[in-house]
């Protein structure tokens, strides 16, 4: 499975997009298909593809999307996730939460608006969130009677943008969500465009790979008649009963004694099962298992993200990457980093839906990967009485 984020300006096309694609690969249920068409006759308003998405009365309503959304449908090729992440400025949280779980991403970008605001900050988390293959579909060709002319002027416009911030686009295509134009099928309003198919372009994307052996992220524990059973998620790799790996942060050696599946015991367990292991010494919540060697790290250079109130020099909180966690101070911000003009500041605090590079210290140890290589143990939050106030990603460990 590919999970695609599908990112953008708000009213750009986003929602539509998604309904379409799943309309045109036979994915929308028989009473979902129901549901929107007799929602459509309530509001008085003709087939919105965007209500599969929207689901929430306040969305239909007010016309945008203000939760992270998953869908799911399935091409020629194979499965796909698509995450639908709101385009408006105070619904950003979401937004980096749901590009936070992507391999790959569309940007959509309305061809007689060109880019705007939106645009170039979601452009730009996705590049500093480590999304490295990104199509842009240039929407609403349609409104401009599919002119060529004004397609290639927004693509360049957008690809422009896309350089200054090093982020590069695999394919540019024009379409029509609202018609379906090289959506899942070739337009006939556009003999000019000979590319692909916003849906074959996505059938040529590559998911990353990962390159990592064995990793296990204990979550919890039971007892079983007088065995502790270890509860976790295996996020890369596979193990067998029986192999030796390493426990960390403290950097031992574990004996993997024996492997459930359910109630089930089993030989071997890989990515993305949920097991339980009894192993030869005794594990803690956050213990990560591993073949080779983990960062294990008490200093972190990391880019964040501050959702709520500020990030400040000399603040403590707690991280948590994973069930990892240990309290840490922010020994140091670098820099800050405005999305829209690409200017880097100085300064001792980073404000809400600002983006810094600081550097953490730790008061325990934890185990860590860059985010590119394998997303769950790059990322963390930072927590303040109880709330979120931050999200970062790991890009430099060496």
């Amino acid at each position: 499975m590919l999970n695609i984020a599908i990112i953008g300006h708000v009213d750009h096309g986003k929602s539509t997009l998604i309904g379409r694609l799943l309309y045109d690969t036979n994915s929308l249920p028989k009473e979902k298909l129901e549901e929107i068409k007799r929602t459509c006759e309530e509001l008085g308003v003709e087939m919105e593809f965007a209500y599969v998405i929207d689901a929430l009365e306040e969305e239909r309503k007010n016309r945008m999307t203000i939760e992270t959304s998953q869908v799911f449908f399935r091409s020629k090729k194979r499965d796909y996730a698509i995450i639908d992440a709101p385009g408006h400025k105070e619904f950003i949280k979401n937004m980096v939460t749901g590009v936070s779980q992507a391999d790959a991403a569309i940007l959509i970008v309305d061809v007689k608006e060109g880019v705007k605001e939106q645009t170039k900050r979601h452009a730009y988390l996705a590049k500093l969130l480590g999304i490295g293959e990104v199509i842009v579909a240039i929407n609403k060709m349609d409104l401009v009677n599919y002119d060529r002319n004004a397609f290639e002027r927004v693509r360049e416009e957008v690809l422009d943008y896309l350089r200054k911030i090093g982020l590069k686009a695999k394919f540019v295509i024009p379409i029509s969500a609202y018609y379906g134009d090289n959506v899942a099928k070739k337009s006939e309003k556009m003999d000019w465009y000979k590319g692909l198919t916003l849906l074959e372009a996505l059938d040529r994307l590559e998911k990353r790979s990962k390159g990592f052996d064995f990793r296990f992220i204990v979550q919890d524990e039971f007892r079983l008649d007088g065995e502790t059973i270890y509860l976790g998620n295996v996020i890369a790799g596979e193990v067998k009963r029986g192999e030796i790996v390493k426990r960390f942060p403290e950097g031992d050696e574990v004996l993997i004694k024996k492997i459930f599946y359910g109630e089930r015991g089993v030989e071997k367990a890989k990515k993305p099962l949920a097991v339980g292991i009894i192993a030869d010494k005794k594990l803690r919540r956050g213990n990560v298992l591993a073949k080779g060697e983990a960062k294990v790290r008490k200093k972190i250079e990391a880019l964040v993200f501050c959702l709520l109130n500020e990030i400040k020099e000399g603040n403590e909180y707690l991280l948590k990457c994973m069930t990892q966690e240990s309290l840490c101070k922010i020994e140091k911000v670098f820099e800050k980093i405005d999305v829209e003009n690409l200017e880097r500041k100085e300064g001792k605090r980073i404000r809400e839906i600002e983006i810094g590079r600081v550097l953490i210290s730790l008061d325990e140890p934890l185990a860590f990967e860059n985010f590119k290589d394998l997303p769950e143990m790059g990322r963390f939050v930072l927590i303040e009485k109880g709330k979120i106030i931050a999200g970062g990603i790991l890009t430099n460990l060496k």
